[in-house]
């Protein structure tokens, strides 16, 4: 009897590569997860994309590439993000399938602030193509599971730019509330861009810490509050960015 298994999967992108993603750029690099061991049917990919400065994101086009180790060793790196894909041919041993992420696949009335995308709907047209995936045994102690990788590009204009900027300079290891506004002392939304959870880097790739909560704009700036002390020195006008912008959910039937 089959049955299905879903694997969550957060990317990580630079805050300082966060700019605009153009048509051939790499969007994100080898990222690892887990499945049961032994092949399984990939039957639906659902990607999360967060907005652009408080606005809804493009509706994505991006390349899904799915590779395995060999020998223990990783896929090499599929090249600089927010740059043209150069990887070398090397990196062609390593794949194992891919997906294509449509434009037209996206929700037609998703939420203000972000884009989702949803394949294998059941539509003619928006079918998945029958992509089976196998990894290698992990060092898992039971060999449960293989390690499957998944890295990615863009196929359109792909912005994550949030227009949150710190407002005043902290020193590292200072404090749990952290200044925002939108360079002017005006309202940045932080709300509508952030959520509890998130990673936060600036423009600069400092580390700023997880959001704990985001209150209300008032008194020319929006405090964030996080889980604990900001990591590293904090600069006045430096763009703030979740780390995390596309969390992918990937349906398996094995």
């Amino acid at each position: 009897m089959s049955k299905y298994f879903t694997v969550e999967v957060k990317p990580t992108i630079a805050a300082s590569k966060q700019g605009a993603f153009g048509d051939g750029d790499a969007l994100f690099d080898w990222t690892s997860f887990k499945i049961p061991r032994g092949a399984a049917r990939l039957v639906s990919v659902t990607g999360v994309f967060r907005g652009e400065n408080g606005t809804p994101q493009v509706k994505p086009k991006v390349d899904l590439y799915f590779g395995k180790a060999i020998d223990g060793v990783a896929p090499p790196t599929i090249g600089t993000l927010n740059a043209g894909v150069t990887a070398a041919p090397l990196f062609t041993n390593h794949i194992i399938g891919m997906h294509h992420i449509m434009d037209t696949d996206s929700g037609q009335n998703a939420g203000d602030y972000w884009n989702i995308n949803q394949s294998g709907g059941g539509a003619a047209g928006n079918m998945i193509p029958g992509v089976v995936l196998q990894g290698n045994n992990t060092v898992d102690v039971d060999h449960a599971f293989d390690t499957i990788y998944v890295a990615a590009a863009a196929g359109n204009a792909i912005d994550f730019g949030t227009s949150v900027f710190v407002k005043g300079a902290v020193t590292a290891d200072n404090s749990t509330t952290i200044s925002t506004d939108d360079s002017s002392a005006g309202d940045p939304n932080a709300e509508l861009i952030f959520a509890a959870g998130d990673v936060l880097h600036t423009a600069s790739d400092e580390v700023i810490g997880t959001v704990s909560s985001i209150a209300a704009f008032g008194s020319g700036a929006q405090v964030i509050t996080l889980t604990g002390n900001n990591v590293d020195a904090l600069s006045d006008n430096d763009e703030i960015f979740n780390i995390n912008p596309i969390r992918l959910i990937l349906s398996f039937e094995k």
